[in-house]
C-alpha cells in the first residue's frame, strides 16, 4: 500500500485483519504492540463500532469489521492503481495534449511532427487548434502554443525560441520577364501587387524604406487574399508581386519558378516561439512535443536567432 503511511489507522486495521494479532501487526509494520492497539481503539471510537472481539489468545473480526475491511481494501486498490498510472505518466508520454498552432506553419511544418508522436506513443492523444489569435495559456486548456511574432505577455509562461520566419517579396519568373523587375520601393506602385489579409484587414508590408512617415505599407492591391497559402498560389500563377514567408516559397525559389525582388528593401523577420505555462514539473507528453517541434522547425530550414 505505497499510498498509505504505515502508521495510518486503515493500514494498521487491514494488517491486523490479515495477521490476526496486534503483536504480528506490530512486527510487520515496525510498530509497538501498544501503538497498534491504540490505533485500533481510536478507529473503533471514531466509527462507534467494535471491530475485533479480543481474548487473551486471539482476535476475531466482527461482522462490521468484515464489511469495513472490504471497503478499505477497495479504496486502497483504487489508490494503488491511480498512483501506478501517475507514475507511468511521469515516464511515458500519455494523455491528451492540447496544442494551438499558427495556421500555415502549424499545418505544413509542425502538425506532421505531432502526428508522428501519436504513432510512436500509443497512450498519447493530440488535439490541435489552428489560429493566429493570442490564447491565454494560463487560463485555457491548452498546454502548448507556437507563436509567430512578438509575444505580448509572458507572465506565468515558459518560452523557447524556435527560429526566425523571414518574409520575402517575390513573383513568378514569367511575371518578371513580362513586366520587369522593380529596383526601388517606388517601382512597386507600377506593378500588380497581391495583398494578404486577415478578417478583411490588409496585412501591411514592413519595408526598409519609408512610405511617408511609416515603414509599414499597405500595398494598393487588386487581390486581397486571406492567408499566405492563397497569396503564394496567386504569386505562382503570375498574378503579381506578393509577400510570403520565405520557407513557404523555398522550393519554388530554388527551382527558379519564383524570384525574390527588393531583398534589401523588405525587412521583416518574425520570431517563432514555443510557449507553455510554467510548472516545476514537465509532463512527458509536453516534453516530447516540444522536442518534436524543435526538430520540425529546424528541418524546415528556418534560421535560428
Amino acid at each position: 500500500m505505497p499510498g498509505i503511511e504505515r502508521t495510518s489507522p486503515i493500514r494498521i486495521f487491514l494488517a491486523t485483519c490479515r495477521t490476526g494479532s496486534f503483536a504480528a501487526t506490530a512486527l510487520e509494520l515496525h510498530l509497538s504492540s501498544s501503538a497498534v492497539a491504540k490505533a485500533i481503539a481510536r478507529l473503533e471510537a471514531r466509527l462507534a463500532i467494535r471491530l475485533f472481539e479480543r481474548t487473551t489468545r486471539s482476535l476475531t473480526m466482527t461482522q462490521e469489521a468484515v464489511r469495513y475491511r472490504s471497503a478499505c481494501q477497495r479504496l486502497l486498490d483504487d489508490l494503488d492503481a491511480t498512483e501506478a498510472e501517475l507514475a507511468a505518466a511521469n515516464t511515458t508520454p500519455s494523455g491528451l495534449l492540447r496544442v494551438t498552432l499558427p495556421p500555415v506553419l502549424g499545418t505544413e511544418v509542425i502538425a506532421p511532427a505531432l502526428f508522428a508522436l501519436v504513432d510512436r506513443f500509443p497512450l498519447l492523444s493530440v488535439d490541435i487548434d489552428l489560429g493566429i489569435e493570442t490564447v491565454d495559456l494560463v487560463a485555457s486548456p491548452f498546454e502548448l502554443a507556437v507563436r509567430v511574432g512578438q509575444l505580448p505577455d509572458t507572465n506565468g509562461l515558459t518560452i523557447r525560441s524556435l527560429g526566425i520566419q523571414r518574409v520575402v517579396l517575390c513573383a513568378s519568373a514569367d511575371y518578371l520577364d513580362q513586366h520587369g523587375v522593380p529596383h526601388t520601393a517606388d517601382d512597386l506602385r507600377h506593378h500588380s501587387l497581391i495583398a494578404t489579409s486577415h478578417h478583411g484587414r490588409t496585412i501591411p508590408w514592413l519595408l526598409g524604406q519609408t512610405f511617408g512617415d511609416s515603414r509599414r505599407w499597405a500595398p494598393p492591391a487588386r487581390l486581397h487574399l486571406d492567408g499566405s497559402v492563397l497569396t503564394l498560389q496567386a504569386i505562382r500563377s503570375g498574378r503579381g508581386i506578393g509577400c510570403v514567408p520565405e520557407w513557404m516559397a523555398a522550393s519554388d525559389l530554388v527551382s527558379g519558378r519564383l524570384r525574390t525582388v527588393l531583398g534589401e528593401v523588405v525587412d521583416e523577420q518574425l520570431p517563432i516561439h514555443a510557449v507553455w505555462p510554467s510548472s516545476p514539473v514537465m509532463m512527458p507528453r509536453l516534453r516530447v512535443a516540444i522536442d518534436a517541434i524543435v526538430g520540425a522547425v529546424r528541418d524546415a530550414g528556418l534560421p535560428l536567432r
